[in-house]
């Protein structure tokens, strides 16, 4: 074989060989540097390029080998070696064509790979310096500001901060954010509402996944309130999920420039955030026991309190206020119906909880408060009775007896105003006896016993209530009962006689009476007609024993040999005594008319009065003259009506023209026993004066049968001889 022909063979066509290996090797690795050119390194593009130099250089001396027919440097076989070595790497990357992208743009990816390992290494120490922080935070600030100056340096923003959200997911409440690396004053004041504004917070909390904004000024989905106050331009909003539950929001916004968070970026933030949320969730934890244990502490402490009150009134009292106290409420309503609080933040669900709790506990206390204040009301009612017992075995005379019955009742049942009303039964009507609370003037007003709530409680011989006194269609007609609202009246019955009514009244429209008062009113309702049987025993007795002292004084009168201005005296004495007047005068017959002639503790006005018409007409017509009241009484002028009495009896003296006038100065009402006992005392008088008359006639005469027997004496004496010797 000749040299040029070895030339062709052996060192020509090899050249071209590895020529056309280089040319395909570059058509292989530069589309992969291409479509990567913007991670590729100079050195990268460097590499590359040798691949089409190698082809062309190698194509270029294979032609000319060629065309001389010589071997390239004149040695053949050394060229083929040469040729052969230069293959080598362009087959193996041939033969590797799948891995062909690892021989272009290794550079760039190492370095790249370089400077995530050292991103990654950065970001690993600034998650690990941030768990420590977080580690010893203490509050939720000491969460919040690590967490955003880690954020501003990592991802060089201007703003970052941590919001968080309540329970029930309606507002989520600033906590601490930075902007250009100074703490923003405002940012703890600041308040989201999550269902009724948008906001890129809001969309955080529902969606439980990072959101991110390019052009927050003309988006809708963020709150423009906020972007206008801080100056965003592009934003991401990580939300800090703890327990399945988003429980606070990482808001990161630049204000500089427009700013796209890549993946890489938000995975960061995402990590970030899960520390820091799992430190809130932390804290959330620690301060929920915190707040239980201060809870049970301050509900103990309340329960305490109002377990140490016995009346309902305070029990609601020491309810209100520690409640107030310990909540910072702006007001509150307590009742037996359960509790009202009203503050300007709504109460959390552990507020509410103490709230719940101690109503429970009001509702226990006041029902053994209310046992308590019932068992000593017994107790008191039942010493109010037995006081009022020993008032009736005390006190005997009626009006004092009804005076403090009233009064007891008042009192004991809480009522304004009480009376007493006592049934004439043969004129049918009803007279106030007793009254305290109401107008005294109204002590001897009479209605018809069908009118009012006493004309009920008499038609059916029970207490009966009337819960709106105003409406009643046929009230009493006076005008001390306007005003009030409520009436309870009780029969006064006693031995199945009824002797009249016991009632009490309120002004206030919600005082309701209760079982127990109607049954308090009844018990004094018995006393009352108890009281008033032994009253009128007593006055009965005393009546008698008085009649009967007047008649043993007339008696002694008629024994005793008296003048007859003794017996003038002595019968107007007789006549007080008798009819249990206070002072009395008698009268007779002159021929002027009646003239004053004896009388008892008569005060010297009423000596000087003239006497009236009716008086005279009384004496001589022989009919007794009862003037219940001198006031009311058109029979007597206004100088009787001044007078120092307000009754008066007038009793005529049988066959004599006389007249014995008994005065009272308290106003009596006359009933026909008076009127009997007036002409018993007449007659008896009559009696002694007539034997005063007859003793004074006999005197007279003994009188005259002296001086005349002395006279007799004395002539004779004259007449006698011796004598006259």
């Amino acid at each position: 074989m000749s040299p040029a022909t070895e030339a062709v063979l052996f060192n020509g066509l090899p050249l071209l060989l590895l020529a056309s290996a280089y040319a395909a090797l570059t058509g292989a690795v530069l589309p992969v540097l291409w479509r990567d050119r913007g991670r590729a390194h100079p050195l990268d593009w460097a590499i590359v390029f040798v691949f089409p130099g190698f082809a062309m250089a190698s194509g270029i001396f294979g032609a000319l080998v060629l065309r001389d027919r010589r071997p390239f440097g004149g040695h053949t076989w050394l060229s083929l070696a040469a040729v052969v070595l230069a293959l080598l790497p362009a087959l193996l990357i041939l033969a590797r064509w799948r891995d062909r992208a690892f021989v272009v743009g290794g550079i760039g990816r190492s370095l790249e790979a370089e400077a995530r390992v050292s991103t990654r290494d950065r970001e690993l120490g600034a998650v690990a310096e941030l768990s420590n922080a977080l580690g010893r935070a203490h509050d939720l600030v000491g969460v919040a500001q690590p967490l955003v100056r880690e954020v501003t340096s990592l991802l060089k923003v201007a703003l970052a901060g941590v919001t968080l959200v309540d329970e029930d997911n309606n507002e989520s409440i600033g906590v601490y954010a930075e902007l250009d690396g100074e703490a923003i004053e405002w940012w703890p004041d600041l308040r989201v509402d999550l269902r009724n504004e948008p906001s890129g917070i809001s969309s955080a909390v529902f969606e439980a996944a990072p959101v991110t904004v390019y052009d927050v000024v003309s988006s809708t989905l963020v709150s423009q309130r906020l972007v206008k106050r801080v100056g965003a331009l592009s934003g991401a909003w990580i939300p800090m999920i703890a327990e399945e539950r988003v429980i606070g929001v990482l808001s990161v916004v630049s204000t500089d420039t427009k700013r796209a968070f890549s993946r890489e970026e938000l995975a960061l933030l995402q990590a970030i955030t899960a520390e820091a949320a799992l430190a809130l969730d932390r804290l959330r934890s620690a301060a929920a026991l915190a707040d239980a244990l201060e809870r049970e502490q301050r509900t103990a402490d309340i329960v305490r309190r109002v377990r140490a009150e016995l009346d309902p009134d305070d029990v609601v009292r020491v309810a209100r206020v520690e409640l107030q106290r310990a909540l910072h409420l702006d007001s509150i309503e307590v009742t037996s119906q359960g509790v009202t609080a009203v503050r300007a933040a709504p109460l959390t669900p552990g507020e509410q909880f103490l709230v719940d709790t101690v109503e429970h506990e009001i509702g226990s206390a006041l029902h053994t408060a209310k046992l308590v204040s019932e068992n000593a009301r017994r107790l008191q009612q039942q010493g109010a009775l037995l006081h009022a017992a020993q008032v009736v075995t005390s006190e005997l005379e009626i009006d004092s007896v009804l005076q403090r019955l009233v009064e007891e009742v008042t009192k004991l049942l809480e009522a304004d105003a009480a009376d007493c009303y006592l049934l004439d039964k043969e004129r049918n009507v009803l007279r106030c006896a007793a009254v305290h609370g109401f107008d005294p003037s109204l002590v001897g007003f009479e209605f018809t016993p069908e009118l009012g709530v006493a004309g009920a409680a008499l038609a059916e011989s029970r207490p009966v209530s009337a819960d709106d006194y105003q409406a009643i269609a046929a009230p009493v007609p006076h005008d001390a009962y306007q005003g009030f609202s409520r009436a309870l009246v009780a029969p006064m019955v006693w031995a199945g006689e009824t002797r009249g009514v016991l009632g009490i009244g309120v002004r206030e429209s919600d005082r309701a009476f209760s079982d127990s008062d109607v049954e308090l009113l009844e018990a004094f309702a018995s006393l009352a007609s108890l009281a008033l049987r032994n009253a009128e025993s007593y006055a009965e007795r005393t009546r008698q024993a008085r009649v009967q002292r007047g008649f043993y004084r007339i008696a002694s009168l008629l024994g005793e040999p008296l003048s007859l201005p003794e017996t003038y005296d002595a019968a107007a004495l007789a006549a007080a005594e008798a009819l249990g007047g206070d002072f009395a005068a008698v009268l007779v017959q002159s021929p002027a008319g009646l003239a004053l002639v004896g009388g008892h503790a008569l005060p010297d006005p009423v000596r000087a009065l003239e006497l009236p018409r009716a008086v005279s007409e009384a004496a001589s017509d022989g009919q007794v003259l009862a003037a219940s009241s001198i006031d009311d009484d058109e029979r007597f002028d206004q100088s009787w009506r001044d007078g120092p009495f307000a009754s008066l009896l007038a009793i005529p003296v049988p066959g004599d023209g006389g007249l014995v006038l008994v005065f009272f100065e308290e106003e009596r009402a006359f009933v026909r026993e008076d009127l009997e006992l007036a002409q018993q005392v007449a007659g008896a008088a009559r009696g002694a004066l007539d034997r005063s008359r007859l003793f004074e006639t006999e005197r007279t005469a003994r009188s005259l049968s002296q001086q005349l027997a002395r006279t007799g004496s004395l002539l004779a004496t004259e007449l006698d001889p011796v004598a006259v010797l």
